[in-house]
């Protein structure tokens, strides 16, 4: 059985997402941040569903406002399911655990149509290694609402990403990011180089992303910096650094592991036209 989640549902779900904070750590964190209910105007707020065998729940989807469905189960039953629901869905990013996602991609890929299929690689920090740069001033963005920042960040997220955000949604993006979610941009002799932040937060980790650097100023160590100040924030507050990233950017896994970050799971991320 499948049925729409609500915060009626808060202990059963956080009871399914702390049997797998790292494989649904986004789910995890937007739901401390945010709640179950969909409040249509906070990008990280969506439409949960839930997968029951019997009482038991084995299974959660979600189509957040920001563009991005969501999948995990812990039973194949919940495939058919889930999949029904992601064909009628609208969404043009689908991400998860490679052996959560690829099951659910080739039972809708026939009724979406493709831009992009990411293999990435889903990694943790045990063994931090900091990186400094000398001359690196590192400014904390969220909720800032001056416009070289904005503009950095949408071009950050556009060059970067390929993801178009207006003014008004970078802003947004800025304004909604939690405490524990601090945004950083680096700059030199006050020229904004790189950009990096904690995307979401469970109990236990952190997680990075949004990791950018100026095209021209790449091979400096202004992203890997980026990430490393972040690094040790996240330990300062007892959690573990996590981070996802293309297995095809080579530049990035090396900085990454120059960090102390190692490879844990197989992940996806599936773009689509809508």
């Amino acid at each position: 059985m499948i049925r729409p989640l609500n915060e009626w549902d808060r202990a059963i779900i956080l009871d399914y997402l702390s049997r797998n904070e790292d494989e649904a750590a986004f789910v995890f964190g937007n739901i401390l941040h945010c709640g179950i209910t969909n409040r249509k105007d906070v990008l990280r707020c969506g439409d949960y569903y839930g997968y029951f065998e019997g009482d038991n729940l084995r299974g959660i989807l979600v189509f957040y406002n920001l563009g991005t469905c969501i999948p995990h189960y812990e039973s194949v039953g919940a495939v058919p399911f889930l999949s029904k629901l992601m064909i009628m869905g609208r969404f043009n990013v689908l991400l998860g655990k490679d052996q959560i996602v690829r099951p659910l991609f080739e039972a809708i890929k026939n009724y979406k149509e493709l831009k992009r299929f990411e293999e990435c690689s889903y990694q943790i920090n045990r063994n931090f290694k900091p990186f400094k740069l000398e001359g690196a001033v590192f400014t904390d963005v969220s909720g800032n609402d001056d416009t070289s920042i904005i503009s950095f960040v949408r071009k950050a997220y556009w060059r970067g990403f390929g993801a178009e955000r207006t003014i008004e949604g970078t802003r947004i993006l800025l304004l909604q990011k939690n405490e524990e979610e601090e945004f950083i941009i680096l700059s030199v002799d006050n020229k904004l180089v790189a950009q990096a932040c904690i995307q979401t937060f469970t109990d236990n980790t952190n997680q990075i992303g949004a990791v950018y650097s100026l095209e021209e100023e790449r091979g400096k160590g202004y992203a890997k910096a980026a990430v490393s100040e972040l690094c040790e924030r996240i330990i300062g507050r007892g959690k573990l650094p996590t981070l996802i990233v293309s297995k095809q950017n080579i530049p990035a896994l090396n900085a990454y592991k120059a960090l102390g970050f190692e490879h844990y799971s197989d992940y996806l991320i599936v773009k689509l036209f809508i």
